[in-house]
């Protein structure tokens, strides 16, 4: 812009010369003609921005690694008498950073602003203006544009170093069986109500008193995941594919499990895993958590 008005200066200055010098009507023209240029430039801007139509289309997630971009449209008389500059805030959710882009929209009216698939987390788009400037780059008009979106990088699945063994992951417990028929029971007082099939009538007599089977049962108990979270990206992308690819091995097993997660300072966190929806709504809680600025100093 500043670029611009200096050229424009020179060329006005070496109008007005020419006119003081050569006073003929060509002068004269080439005068108005130079003074009338901004004017113009600043009529077209101002019905340029008044007929501006500001189109976006972004996605929901990607995959790390993956190139994917947001599609912004400028349309209307914009799109011919003059060029556009789109500001936009972008904040990555687990670094808690935020950085600041501007780009040029191009002459045929579209842009396609990449999106950051470099480490898994929540990236939040914000579009906070768009400039408005005339062909020449005299003037511009800022209008602001409220619309944001939050697309999410999903780790790829990463096999860990050591697969997990389903038949180790199913550990048995014990509970109150729901049908009074158990191999396992317990031994206890009768109390009134109880049924009179359940009565131990052998136990009773040596004990001389009423004493009563209470069956149990075994079931699976849940295995657990531990995710630390920790500054480096490249090791956190890492943990993230890992959890991700052993929570679907578990899941495909049909073992529940539990996703333990240790944010810096401040309490665990846990997710109960039964379901691919649960393994969704989990990942998409921890890919916005916050990560540690920098490993904590472990005294010896």
């Amino acid at each position: 812009m500043l670029k611009t008005w200096c050229i424009y200066l020179i060329a006005l200055i070496s109008a007005i010369a020419f006119f003081l010098c050569y006073k003929m009507w060509v002068s004269w023209y080439c005068l108005i003609a130079v003074l009338l240029v901004p004017l113009i430039s600043l009529i077209a801007g101002i019905v340029a921005a008044a007929g501006l139509k500001f189109e976006t289309c972004s996605p929901s997630s990607s995959l790390i690694g993956d190139e994917n971009h947001i599609e912004v449209k400028v349309s209307g008389f914009a799109s011919y008498f003059s060029f556009c500059r789109v500001r936009i805030k972008v904040t990555d959710h687990m670094a808690d950073l935020t950085r600041r882009e501007n780009y040029r929209i191009h002459d045929s009216g579209t842009l396609e602003i990449p999106v950051d698939t470099s480490h898994c987390g929540a990236y939040r788009y914000e579009f906070i203006k768009v400039r408005i400037y005339d062909l020449l780059g005299f003037f511009f008009i800022s209008r602001r544009i409220n619309r944001a979106y939050e697309i999410l990088v999903k780790p790829r699945p990463e096999m860990p170093d050591i697969m997990p063994n389903t038949y180790g992951f199913k550990a048995k417990n014990l509970r109150k069986a729901r049908q009074p028929v158990s191999e396992i029971y317990d031994i206890r007082d009768y109390q009134p109500g109880d049924p009179v099939k359940s009565i131990h009538w052998k136990m009773s007599a040596k004990k001389d008193k009423l004493l009563v089977k209470d069956p149990f049962e075994q079931y699976g108990g849940h295995s657990r995941l531990m995710l630390k979270m920790t500054p480096d990206r490249d090791i956190m992308d890492l943990h993230l594919g890992q959890i991700l690819f052993t929570s679907k091995y578990l899941l495909d097993h049909e073992v529940p499990h539990r996703i333990r997660i240790i944010p810096p300072d401040s309490r665990e966190i846990s997710y109960e895993v039964e379901s691919v929806m649960d393994l969704d709504k989990a990942m998409f809680s921890i890919l916005r958590m916050k990560i540690p600025k920098e490993d904590p100093v472990h005294e010896e």
